[in-house]
Parts: C-alpha cells; structure tokens; sequence
C-alpha cells in the first residue's frame, strides 16, 4: 500500500495544493484497498477503470491484513480531516471518509463478523432505516385486492392477470431497443452527454438479478438483461431508465467526464458494489423513469408503441393502477431480507412471504430469495434510496427542467445517504 507522507499531514494548515495531493495519495489507497477486497469477492468490485498498473500490482492478501492496512489509513485519515479547508476539498474528503469506513465493515464481514440488517445498511450503505409498518402493507395488499377481476387467492389472481402482458421472449430485444431509444433521446435532450458515449445488450440466463450494468469505461457499458423470468411489457421502460438512460449508465458517464477526467479524482473510477454510493446510485437508477416520463407519458408509450411491438393486448390502464400500489411492495421486500438476513425465517419461509406478501410466482420467489441470501440489506438502495432521490431533488425543483439540473448535479457530485436528508 502506499505510504502518506505523515510529516506534511502533521502541520496545522495545508495549501490548497498540499490538500489535493495528500487527498489523491489516499485515493489511491482507497482504491487498492477497494481492489484488494475484490480479491476475496469477486462480486465486490464493480467497475474499475483506473490506472490498470494499479490493478496488476493488487496482489491477493490475509483478510487481517487487509484489516491492517484499513486500521492504518482511519488514522491517516482523521489527521488528514483536521487539515482541509471548507470547500470542494472537503466534500471530496467526506465521500473518501464514509466509502473507506464501508470497507472496513465489509472487510469484518467477510472475516465473520454479522451485524443486523439494520446495523449492515449503517456501516456499508449510511443509511439509518425507519421501522416498517406490517399494517400498512395490509392496507396495500387491500387496495389492491379491490382492483383486481377474479375470485381466490390475492396472488393467483394477481399474477394470472399480469400474464396478458408479459412479452415473449422473442420480442425481448425488439422492445427493449425501442425503450432504450426512447430514454436515450429524453436524456440527451436536457443533458449534454459525450458523443462516444454507449452501450451494447446481452441476453443472459441463470442469474439472480434481472439486468445488470457493467461498466466498462470511456464511457461505454455492458448491460445485460437476464431471460431467466418472463417480463411484463412495464419492466421494459423501467430498466431502459434504470441500466441506461438516465440511469447507471448516465450516472458513471458523468462520474468519469465530471471527477476523474476533468478533477483527477480518481476514487470515482472504482465501484464497490457494497459502498455507500450504491445507495445514490440505485436510489437514481430507480427514479430515472419518473424523471424521464410522466406517468401518462409511460401508459401512451406503452400502449402506443412497446404493447404493438409485443404483440400484447389488455387494459393496460388498469395495469398501471395496480403496479403503483405493487412498487409499495419494495418496502415489504426490504422487510422480508431483513427477516432472512436477521435468521428469523429460513430461505423456505421468505419465499412464501414473497408470494404471499408481495405477490410473486413460485419462481420469481427464489429468485429473490437467492439474491437477498448473496447481498442481505443492498435491497434497501431500491426503495429507500429512490425516495431519498426523489425527496432531494424535488425539494428545491418547481418545474421540470430544474430537476434535471439537480438531478444531474447530483450523479455529477454523489452525496451520502445522510447527506441527502431533507
């Protein structure tokens, strides 16, 4: 690892200068600690496009030591905090401070140690969970009991209308192209985004996720789109937004242009998936369709374009009332991983709360269940972090065009979980 240089940090005062330098030489700290983790998870690191001598001089070591070296770099870290200056510097600082913390936790983790749901979404993510309401959801479940044609169990009836609108597998691609075309000219039109920036699209199987961004760097990403689930025709527009427009996709396009090409902060050319920027980046990704459309805007588009494409026919207007009640399920969601990752229910049991409590068929149920056991309270990014989104950029937002700008603002600057509380 490197060394700080611990006489010039021990002064009282730092030029701007001597600040960005001891701040570039603990991001490079940060990142081949970040790296070394990923040795030991192969899931850990999510994007890389740093310097690649850095990544080749990453050798695989002890967990202890690792814990070591992370020991070592809080202290630097703390003397380093007394010595910046309020401004850019200092935000920059702060995203460095909570992400390495992160580290710290997770490295614990993978040496044995278990916190609570609870407790893990504080060290890895920021975030501090309010208590989940069982009654409300009751009440969602009703609402949506009233909607829905048909007699007998909530969940048969549910997923048995749902079938009128799920797209073939063999138009999979068709309507996935259009719903990226369609959130790609959105986007630009209220973002300037690089000329070379894209994407290319695989269809994968045997995967716990639905879709997934890898990205690669120069502003290009891998997003691939897992077949194993039937999707229904609403699913199409959600991850177009959600992987690309103005989603992950957007949202490391911007990091690179913004903070690691234009400032050199090269901390942002390293993703660990289990960080507190997850919590931003997930919370964005889902609030991207909502910022792109509008709800009658989606319905239009779907019914005018994807369902013809699909070759699919039914009252999607109705559709679309039950999904807003079925997306408070998340919340549920949170609470069942919670359930598995605290060891009050088995995998069996979390399985039968999805079906029974949030609707889904025997297989999308272990699924999940299989993607809650591999990242326990990540699942908390989606619908927490979304309506943190959604609160901090529209609390000072009047008209469209402003949440752009703040939207954008915020993928070009990430802020902390507990820095986005209004």
């Amino acid at each position: 690892m490197p060394q700080f240089d611990t006489e010039q940090t021990s002064a009282s005062t730092l030029s701007d200068g001597a600040q960005q330098q001891a701040l570039n030489k603990f991001a490079e700290r940060y990142i081949k600690l970040a790296l070394a983790v990923g040795q030991h998870d192969s899931y850990y690191v999510d994007a890389y496009y740093g310097p690649k001598d850095w990544q080749k001089e990453t050798y695989w070591q002890p967990i202890p030591d690792l814990l070591n070296q992370h020991q070592v770099g809080s202290e630097l870290l703390a003397t380093l905090g007394l010595q910046l200056t309020v401004g850019e510097l200092n935000e920059r600082y702060q995203f460095l401070k909570t992400q390495w913390y992160s580290i710290g936790a997770y490295l614990n983790f993978l040496q044995g140690k278990q916190l609570s749901f609870d407790e893990e979404a504080i060290a890895l993510y920021d975030c501090h969970l309010s208590p989940y309401s069982l009654l409300e959801h009751q009440q969602v479940l009703a609402e949506i009991e009233s909607l829905l044609p048909g007699e007998g169990m909530l969940t048969d009836r549910y997923n048995e209308f749902k079938s009128q609108f799920i797209v073939p597998k063999n138009k999979a691609a068709e309507v996935f192209s259009a719903s990226v075309d369609i959130a790609r000219k959105l986007t630009r039109k209220h973002m300037d985004l690089p000329e070379n920036e894209s994407f290319e699209i695989e269809y994968v199987n045997d995967k716990v996720w639905t879709a997934y961004n890898w990205y690669k760097g120069d502003s290009h990403s891998l997003i691939q789109l897992n077949q194993d689930q039937p999707l229904g025709i609403e699913r199409y527009l959600e991850l177009a937004s959600h992987e690309g427009y103005p989603g992950h996709h957007v949202f490391n396009v911007l990091q690179e242009q913004k903070l690691v090409k234009a400032k050199q902060w090269l901390e942002y050319a390293i993703y660990p998936l289990y960080s507190p920027i997850s919590y931003l980046s997930e919370g964005s990704a889902n609030y991207a369709l909502s910022l792109i459309m509008s709800d009658e805007e989606v319905l239009a588009f779907e019914r005018d374009v994807l369902m013809p494409l699909a070759g699919l026919s039914g009252d999607l207007a109705l559709f679309h009332k039950i999904l807003k009640l079925v997306k408070k399920l998340g919340y549920f969601e949170n609470y069942v991983s919670q359930c598995l990752t605290d060891k009050r229910v088995d995998a069996e049991a979390a399985e039968k709360m999805l079906i029974e409590g949030a609707l889904y068929p025997n297989s999308r149920a272990k699924q999940r269940v299989k993607f809650y056991e591999r990242n326990r309270s990540y699942v908390i990014n989606y619908s927490v972090g979304e309506d943190a989104v959604a609160a901090w950029v529209e609390a000072k937002a009047d008209t469209k065009a402003e949440k752009w700008t703040r939207f954008e603002s915020l993928l070009s600057r990430p802020l902390n979980a507990s820095d986005m509380v209004i």
